[in-house]
């Protein structure tokens, strides 16, 4: 008997009637307490998957004709797919990706340049216009499809190329971001000497210029002509400074020079990137399963350490003159728009969006998980670990001005220089056992790089494994290639050039790409697949219906937002520098070429999609979810299928479960 009807059986009890809603197709509309009755009295089919006749699946709408021939090798890949072992792993793992290095110096040192806490006014607007509504979107989504951040785009075929630019971006992120780690490994070693090697100049990296870190120069006391009873020197470079540049990096400072010429590659630095790359594949060879266990430490030490920091530099003599120049406002700089654009620029970096991170790391949840709870929390837990890190690293360093007798200005440095050069000279002059406090320091900043580098990487491996489903069975082989391949590019990071290729890839590759994709993901989850087609989605899975607020943050808020932002950066564009040193033309095509190489998969795929549909005849679902698309989880596609077959059959007459053996349906 040829019949149309999935032989999903359920149980309809008290006269109610199971019924769903036929918009957007996702939610179960028959009220709220017979919706209830109708979920809990749901009895899954005991019978195999029933296969659906050729041409009969067109009875169902796109997302229930997802045929039951496909659902047991979804239901198989499903469970090869793998969930984290509780909700406590999900939960450390989101925390470790959003707090990251660029929480510990790339915050503090934003708020302190662009107003202090006028900073933290636009930074908390666009985090809850912008930020908390695209990290619930994320999460939910992955959460809802059980897929990485490539497959999940079924619901809005024609942007496929939002997910392969997420997982291009995050590839490309995770070989430059490691080489921070390999940082502060190289730190972290040279930390266990009887006296911090930074602490004095070395005539074997030294030069005249260098005086040690206990002393001050005379320039920024604003003595011209020193007297012989003056304590300050007339040298201009402290050795903490002189010990990155000459010794760490020993940097070639006349900058890039051809194409290919990357200088002398540095074995040591080497060794600390192996060793990094090593970690990383040791705790992501068994995919969530081993991460997830990893997180418990790596998520929780560094708070541990950036409380100490603060109870112990809040202490010291002169702390407070560093907080006063953070937190402090500078009310002129409120309607700046390069406050806003950087407010805009470290809300993406510290809370990770529209890097595929957060798709991946929610697809690995259960299906009915409390989402939108872990979204808020993490994204508030987010924002109030800068502020603490904000606070520990800016009291010592208020510590080193006043010893100094300098503004905090003189001692703050951007970008890795803090972390490098500013913190380790003001552990040597301000905390006692400065040794201790450096192994900890370091070793705190690669446990939060260790986070967030899983993210990247397990971002790249779960598309392949959700596009190549046979391939989770060599997860261990796929995850030492992908490490192995990630260190050999990045090994001329660990050049006398390196420092010069690693600001380029992060002003290119990481930074002005992801506003695009950011911009793209929300029109084609709110304007191709549709902000109702969502909302009802998340109802059906969590019960909770988003309300206004959220629908405008996504539909108008956001895309408006980061349209404007984006469109103010590219004409306020300048190339970048380095101490000073511009780059070559070569260098800045390259640096685009690093910006294209993820954005430009978005409208190729467009193009391509746009023809598939014009020559197969299917124009008119151009901007319709694929068949393929629905709930991730098998059960819950069962009840979805169900709902959304519209049954009405009353078991006092008729006295069967399975809706395959109504008379009414032969």
């Amino acid at each position: 008997m040829a019949d149309p009807i999935s032989p999903i059986s359920y149980k309809q009890r008290n006269g109610t009637d199971p019924r769903a809603s036929g918009g957007g197709g996702a939610a179960y509309a028959g009220g709220g307490d017979a919706a209830e009755r109708w979920r809990q009295n749901y009895v899954a089919t005991p019978y195999e998957p029933y296969q659906y006749p050729s041409g009969a699946a067109s009875h169902h709408s796109h997302r229930g004709a997802q045929t039951n021939q496909k659902s047991d090798k979804a239901t198989e890949e499903g469970e090869e797919r793998g969930h984290w072992g509780s909700k406590a792993e999900f939960l450390l793992s989101c925390i470790g990706l959003s707090v990251g290095i660029g929480n510990v110096w790339r915050f503090p040192y934003l708020a302190f340049e662009n107003g202090g806490a006028v900073f933290l006014i636009p930074y908390i607007i666009l985090l809850v216009l912008i930020g908390k509504p695209m990290y619930l979107m994320e999460t939910a989504i992955g959460q809802y499809s059980q897929l990485g951040p490539l497959n999940v785009w079924r619901c809005a075929p024609v942007m496929y190329g939002v997910g392969v630019a997420m997982v291009v971006l995050s590839l490309l992120t995770a070989i430059y971001y490691n080489q921070l780690m390999a940082y502060s490994l190289f730190y972290l070693f040279a930390s266990m000497a009887p006296e911090v090697p930074w602490a004095k100049c070395d005539p074997s990296w030294a030069d005249e210029s260098c005086f040690d870190v206990g002393l001050v120069t005379c320039s920024v006391l604003n003595i011209t002509n020193p007297g012989p009873n003056d304590t300050c020197t007339t040298k201009t470079e402290s050795s903490a400074s002189q010990y990155w540049t000459n010794y760490v990096l020993e940097i070639e400072k006349e900058g890039l020079r051809g194409p290919g010429d990357i200088g002398t590659l540095k074995w040591d630095l080497s060794l600390c990137l192996l060793l990094s790359w090593l970690t990383v594949f040791l705790c992501l060879m068994k995919g969530v399963k081993s991460s997830g266990k990893v997180v418990y430490f790596t998520a929780t030490f560094p708070y541990i350490i950036l409380i100490a920091l603060l109870i112990m530099g809040v202490q010291i003599e002169g702390a407070t003159k560093g907080l006063t120049y953070l937190f402090i406002p500078k009310w002129e700089e409120i309607l700046n728009v390069h406050v806003w654009r950087q407010a805009a620029t470290q809300m993406f970096y510290s809370l990770s969006v529209s890097w595929g991170g957060l798709i991946m790391f929610g697809s690995y949840n259960k299906f009915r998980n409390k989402v939108h709870i872990d979204a808020f929390l993490v994204s508030s837990l987010d924002f109030i670990t800068s502020l603490i890190a904000s606070v520990a690293i800016f009291s010592v360093l208020g510590a080193m001005a006043h010893d100094l007798g300098v503004e905090i200005k003189d001692v703050a440095k951007d970008g890795p220089g803090l972390a490098f050069v500013a913190y380790p000279e003001a552990i040597s002059r301000t905390l006692p056992v400065p040794q201790l406090w450096a192994v900890l320091f370091f070793f705190m900043l690669f446990t939060l790089g260790l986070d967030s580098e899983f993210a990247f990487l397990e971002t790249f491996t779960t598309a392949l494994y959700d596009t190549f489903p046979k391939t989770r069975s060599y997860k261990v082989t796929v995850t030492a290639a992908t490490c192995l391949s990630c260190f050999l590019l990045g090994l001329p990071l660990c050049s006398t050039m390196g420092q010069y290729i690693f600001k380029l890839m992060d002003n290119f590759g990481g930074g002005i790409g992801v506003l695009l994709i950011a911009i793209f993901e929300l029109i084609a989850v709110h304007w191709i697949y549709g902000v109702r087609r969502f909302t009802d989605d998340i109802y059906f899975m969590l019960g909770f219906r988003p309300s206004m607020f959220w629908n405008v943050c996504w539909v108008f808020i956001a895309p408006v937002s980061l349209t404007v932002i984006f469109v103010y950066s590219s004409v306020t564009w300048e190339n970048p520098v380095y101490n000073g040193i511009p780059y070559p033309p070569w260098a800045i095509n390259l640096g685009w070429f690093l910006a294209a190489i993820s954005v430009i998969f978005i409208p190729i795929f467009f193009i391509i999609r746009f023809f598939q549909y014009i020559i197969t005849g299917k124009i008119a679902e151009l901007f319709k979810p694929s068949e393929l698309w629905g709930p991730g989880d098998a059960q819950a596609r069962q009840e979805l299928l169900a709902g959304q077959s519209n049954f009405k059959m009353e078991e006092r007459i008729y006295g069967i479960d399975n809706p395959a053996m109504d008379p009414r349906y032969k």
